[in-house]
């Protein structure tokens, strides 16, 4: 009786609580930065994502999310640029920048999320737009945010005495199966 019980009852509990595990083999974020003479991304793949999920709802919404990556999983395509990354964001010390959600409103397809953002041994409160759309058959988020490099204590790496952009560009594509 209990077998003919949990047969019947399981595919209810498996719909209820749709667990959508991260692709981070296809996600990426991207740091994009400007220097007088000239601008460059540097992108990372190698990232650790852990998310929550709305259980209650039939529509995919993601309630709480947290990204780690290495601060050397970089690449720019210039290693000589991305060695000089690593010792200016002094990785030895503080080799992971880390997204913890503390929020993350729905408005149809489109989200508000706050969360803390650790970089540089620096932890600050952050907001920005995200979007979820099905790409692929996977659910996809992408968004961009600023962050300035002074406030999480980052000297400004500099060419030719001339220093680059105290503002960059932080770009997400995240995919969940």
């Amino acid at each position: 009786m209990l077998t003919l019980f949990l047969l019947f009852v399981s595919p209810f509990l498996y719909h209820l609580e749709p667990i959508q595990q991260p692709l981070p083999e296809k996600s990426t974020i991207t740091y994009h930065m400007r220097h007088k003479l000239h601008e460059w991304d540097g992108v990372s793949d190698k990232l650790k994502i852990q998310a929550n999920w709305e259980s209650a709802s039939p529509v995919n919404k993601i309630t709480k999310i947290a990204i780690s990556t290495k601060v050397s999983s970089f690449n720019s395509g210039l290693s000589n640029r991305d060695s000089h990354m690593i010792e200016v964001l002094e990785a030895l010390t503080y080799p992971n920048i880390v997204f913890n959600s503390t929020s993350i409103v729905y408005n149809q397809n489109d989200l508000m999320v706050n969360g803390q953002l650790q970089f540089h041994g620096v932890t600050k409160q952050i907001s920005f737009n995200a979007k979820q759309s099905d790409k692929e058959g996977n659910i996809f988020f992408e968004g961009a945010f600023p962050i300035l490099l002074e406030d999480f204590k980052v000297k400004r790496p500099s060419l030719l005495f001339v220093k680059a952009d105290n503002e960059i560009q932080i770009k997400f594509k995240l995919y969940f199966k």
